[in-house]
């Protein structure tokens, strides 16, 4: 019955984005990967359509660019799962799909996918293209997020 309960439940979390950054299972907080669109970016993150670059959040975020063909994008989804826990709430992440967010990917000149963008509370954001081991993303985020 549990694994019927958490299987519904990471099947509600991959159906659409919510706002909430984390779910409980079992008592234990599971922090989660959304899937927003280039007006919920703006939103949540920074406007990205703005001549100077203003974060919204209270917290650093990454975003994956991805899409659903994409076989190394399918590959990193897992990976941004396990860092999410391993950052324990401290930096939100994000999934938006180039082929329905043709604009965003266009103004970050996003080319090659995947991608991700890093955006810390203070200065520009950073791109990373590509897919890489688990350590080297943290290395590069940790890096990007001067921690």
């Amino acid at each position: 019955m549990k694994k019927l309960l958490f299987f519904l439940l990471l099947s509600m979390l991959a159906i659409g984005a919510s706002a909430q950054r984390f779910n409980v299972v079992d008592g234990d907080t599971v922090y989660v990967v959304q899937n927003i669109d280039q007006d919920q970016f703006k939103e949540l993150i920074a406007d990205w359509g703005a001549k100077d670059w203003v974060m919204r959040s209270e917290r650093p975020a990454i975003i994956d660019f991805y899409a659903d063909w994409c076989a190394p994008c399918k590959r990193l989804e897992p990976r941004l799962r396990q860092i999410a826990q391993i950052y324990n709430g401290e930096v939100d992440f994000y999934r938006i799909d180039v082929d329905d967010n043709p604009d965003i990917a266009a103004a970050f000149q996003i080319r090659n996918i995947p991608c991700l963008l890093i955006c810390p509370l203070d200065g520009e954001p950073k791109t990373v293209t590509g897919l890489y081991p688990l350590n080297e993303y943290i290395r590069v985020f940790n890096q990007a997020l001067g921690r």
